[in-house]
């Protein structure tokens, strides 16, 4: 058994580690969309922060979360791409170019701008809101402004109801 000073054994990739984080395989399977690849980006991103795992375990790990149809897109496009090139950054915006389109983004963007309450519940639309903002940036750069859309999407009960609660 190796001991704890072997570099050999500290070098080795935290795979088993960011399982337990919740880390999970990604098979870019039919019904994966846009939306779960990056979930899947995202919550693998978290648990390498977490884990305070450097550039080259956090592409080492990725890799081994890879499956069936996407393993074998990653294996094909490093083939042609110099080894130098082959990093952690390369790695997310390669994921991103394949997996999560740039018509998706821009349609979630949409849908944030045309977001109103609805029937929905406060909670249901601020659900909605939080999720859907972050393909919007720029329009809730802070708080205020962030504010400020949620209250324009309430229903004009509420909108009212806001208006009278902030005049007291």
């Amino acid at each position: 058994m190796p001991s704890v000073t072997d570099p050999v054994r500290l070098s080795k990739p935290p795979v088993d580690l960011i399982r337990k984080r919740g880390a999970e395989e990604f098979k870019a399977i039919v019904t994966d969309d846009a939306e779960r690849a990056e979930f899947w980006l995202d919550n693998t991103i978290r648990v390498f922060d977490e884990l305070s795992c450097t550039p080259d375990e956090c592409l080492k790990c990725a890799i081994s979360l890879l499956r069936d149809s996407a393993y074998y897109w990653w294996r094909t496009l490093i083939s042609i791409v110099p080894k130098e090139q082959v990093t952690w950054d390369f790695f997310q915006t390669e994921f991103r170019k394949k997996y999560i389109s740039q018509r998706f983004i821009d349609q979630k963007r949409k849908e944030f701008l045309k977001l109103k309450q609805g029937r929905m519940t406060v909670s249901e639309y601020e659900h909605e809101f939080v999720r859907l903002s972050r393909y919007a940036r720029e329009c809730v750069a802070d708080e205020v402004a962030m504010c400020k859309r949620f209250e324009e999407g309430l229903n004009e009960d509420l909108k009212l109801l806001v208006g009278i609660l902030e005049k007291l």
